[in-house]
């Protein structure tokens, strides 16, 4: 049986390498940083292209945790947009 691995947030504010490691996402929380009429968003990005995108309306949150094992990143998690909004990833690292 595989051990489990230790889940780390790191916010997230801007774009660029959020881990350079495999890893998996298990979770994210999502706000949108306006009250304008601006939809908040984020891409996350392995290096085979992006592997999630999620949106959040003006001045909300979304959050989200992936079923079973989440999201694979084989090679490290970077993010490659990020629109009127910080986010909050939950990785196995």
């Amino acid at each position: 049986m595989a051990t489990q691995g230790d889940v780390k947030a790191l916010q997230v504010t801007a774009t660029g390498s959020i881990f350079a490691g495999r890893t998996r996402l298990r979770g994210l929380v999502l706000s949108n940083t306006t009250t304008t009429t601006v939809t908040g968003s984020i891409s996350l990005n392995d290096v085979s292209g992006v592997q999630f995108t999620a949106e959040v309306p003006p001045g909300d949150v979304f959050s989200f945790n992936f079923p079973s094992d989440g999201i694979l990143f084989e090679a490290g998690i970077s993010c490659s947009a990020i629109t009127s909004s910080k986010c909050t990833v939950l990785i196995d690292k």
